[in-house]
């Protein structure tokens, strides 16, 4: 706003001084494109900080519906501007090697779903990741590496939300294997960070056209 008033005060005080009427043209058709400029960018800046207050909001009320998940360690919630993540760990919802979603793991996507249908306009991708240790023999006719066994997990957690009631087209899945690490994969406990579910939620598509 400060940038606009002052745009108006050039354009008044750099009229006084055109040589002709085509210099005062080109001044005020320079000032003026300028103006539109910055008023777009000014919208724009209006827009994203309206997005993340949205997501900040419903940060809130996710942390407060899954406050006992958090306290006892099965999921996080982090916030990076318009981006949301809910990060539950592995051994939560499934037993090792198996697509399964079993009893407790309901328990806490029934919250997970429950938050999320309190949530419009929400992109919500659900990523599945591993740790680096191969799929062993017995598995390796269904899951031939972890690329095949993250992106079964995602799927999987995918339709249990959408059977919970979440919107089918704002859901998304995809697996991403060993490849996006939190931590090193040189001990148990890191291992154990890796192997996990992202339920990751972004502004809807048709609000990102609009940048």
């Amino acid at each position: 706003m400060k940038k606009l008033a002052l745009i108006a005060l050039t354009l008044a005080l750099g009229l006084v001084g055109c040589a002709s009427t085509k210099e005062c043209d080109q001044r005020v058709a320079a000032l003026e494109k300028e103006s539109r400029v910055l008023r777009a960018d000014e919208t724009r800046l209006k827009a994203d900080q309206a997005k993340v207050d949205k997501l900040t909001k419903a940060n809130r009320a996710l942390s407060r519906e899954l406050q006992d998940e958090m306290a006892k360690g099965q999921l996080t919630i982090k916030q990076l501007r318009d981006r949301l993540t809910i990060s539950v760990v592995e051994e939560v919802l499934f037993n090792s090697g198996s697509t399964e979603i079993h009893a407790d793991g309901r328990q806490v996507l029934d919250r997970v779903a429950n938050a999320l249908n309190s949530i419009e306009n929400r992109m919500i991708m659900v990523e599945g990741h591993t740790d680096d240790v191969p799929i062993g023999p017995k598995l390796r006719d269904r899951f031939p590496s972890n690329w095949e066994l993250s992106a079964a997990r995602a799927a999987t957690v995918v339709r249990y939300l959408q059977e919970k009631g979440v919107a089918p087209k704002y859901l998304g899945a995809a697996g991403f294997s060993e490849y996006r690490a939190l931590a090193p994969n040189d001990s148990a406990a890191n291992r154990q960070r890796n192997r996990r579910i992202d339920v990751v939620l972004t502004p809807e598509i048709q609000e990102r056209t609009l940048d």
